[in-house]
């Protein structure tokens, strides 16, 4: 089973105001908490959360999931891996683009960011006439585009110190 964007379902629980909203909430948490518990069949339980500070306390337990991993933002050869599923969707995996240089200047960038890297490089070459994408149109619209991690820098790295100090495994090496 897979939940999206965990912390929206159950915003609101243990609020201290009852609202009609609220309270439907609080009972479908514990209905879920419960068919966590209960359930009679195998089920995976795959979920994401944006900010896991605003889910319930109970919720993170151990029993309830197995483990909770920390996604940060992609490490170099990542990046350059992410690049590569980007260039090759498109068709722009050329010999003219040395992924590993652009993997190297692009610390910070989400795998978002990557893919408006690649869109907007492309998008330049196309205006340029260019027939062929390269290193050069990439290395263009990396200086152009503002990563997720600078824009959002603070909230960033309070996130990397709450999660260090929950203890929550990194999910890449």
């Amino acid at each position: 089973m897979w939940v999206d964007e965990l912390e929206k379902a159950f915003t609101g629980i243990g609020g201290g105001t009852a609202s009609a909203g609220s309270e439907i909430t609080s009972r479908l948490f514990g209905y879920f908490l419960t068919w966590m518990q209960e359930k009679t069949k195998p089920v995976f339980v795959l979920t994401t959360a944006n900010d896991v500070s605003a889910l319930p306390p109970e919720l993170l337990r151990k029993g309830r999931f197995d483990e909770i991993f920390y996604v940060d933002f992609p490490n170099q050869s990542e990046r350059a891996e992410i690049l590569k599923v980007h260039l090759k969707k498109r068709k722009k995996d050329g010999p003219r683009t040395d992924v590993k240089q652009l993997a190297r200047q692009t610390d910070g960038f989400s795998g978002a960011d990557l893919e408006g890297v690649v869109k907007d490089a492309i998008e330049d070459a196309f205006l340029e006439g260019e027939a062929e994408l390269g290193t050069s149109h990439l290395l263009g619209s990396i200086e152009k585009n503002t990563p997720h991690a600078t824009m959002m820098k603070g909230k960033a790295e309070e996130y990397r110190k709450k999660f260090k100090e929950m203890r929550f495994r990194k999910a890449s090496v």
